[in-house]
């Protein structure tokens, strides 16, 4: 019975040099994959919990490194996997790469209601952070941005409830449809909402909801 696999697949080689070139190849693609993630700048764009992982991954690699230096090699390593074809495929198996519903992604400016000047929030840390907008994603604009404008609605968007509550208002400055929740985090990620406010850089006026809606069904031809 324990022969069986051995006859199917071949001979096993677990030779010590089988070992080494094996462990090689795996510091090889793992190192590849890790170079891309940096060179890309992917690492802090991933999930927390894959941060960890790719963090005790480098760990991983360094030890197996050390552990190998100065050891011979018998014979030359094989042609490792492409690290960069790898690394795509791997992304893309990934939950939060996938499409996902089609919906909009919404950009709210924060303003001064006595002059209609932006005004940021200004935090209570010991950092004195700011938020001068609000990047967020929806299905149904409309009814979105109607529940921002209650200032009891305890649903997404508490930033936007306590800007309300430090006496601040909002317009909605920037849109963008068809567009995914992944599309939303990358937006986030990129930072500086500034650069993509046409309030803020006096190139556009306050967007109204429900005539962006009807403009999408018009060219949609009457479809939500």
């Amino acid at each position: 019975m324990t022969a069986a696999p051995e006859l199917e697949h071949g001979p096993l080689d677990r030779s010590p040099a089988a070992g080494l070139r094996a462990e090689r190849q795996v510091a090889s693609v793992a190192s590849g994959l890790l170079l891309l993630l940096d060179a890309h700048r992917l690492t802090r764009r991933l999930p927390l919990e894959l941060q960890v992982q790719v963090g005790r991954l480098r760990h991983a690699v360094k030890m197996a490194i050390q552990a190998q230096a100065g050891r011979p090699i018998p014979t030359p390593i094989p042609a490792a996997v492409d690290p960069a074809a790898a690394l795509r495929s791997w992304i893309a198996a990934q939950p939060w790469a996938q499409p996902g519903p089609q919906g909009w992604v919404y950009l709210l400016c924060f303003r001064d209601p006595a002059t209609g000047e932006h005004r940021p929030l200004q935090g209570q840390g010991c950092r004195g952070q700011y938020a001068g907008h609000y990047w967020g994603w929806t299905q149904d604009l409309v009814r979105r941005i109607t529940q921002h404008h209650n200032p009891s609605w305890t649903g997404a968007g508490r930033l936007v409830q306590v800007a309300l509550a430090a006496g601040l208002s909002f317009e909605l400055a920037w849109l963008e449809y068809p567009a995914t929740r992944g599309r939303e985090r990358r937006l986030k990620n990129q930072g500086s909402a500034y650069r993509r406010c046409p309030l803020c850089r006096g190139t556009g006026g306050p967007l109204d909801p429900a005539a962006a809606v009807a403009a999408v069904q018009q060219q949609l031809g009457g479809r939500p």
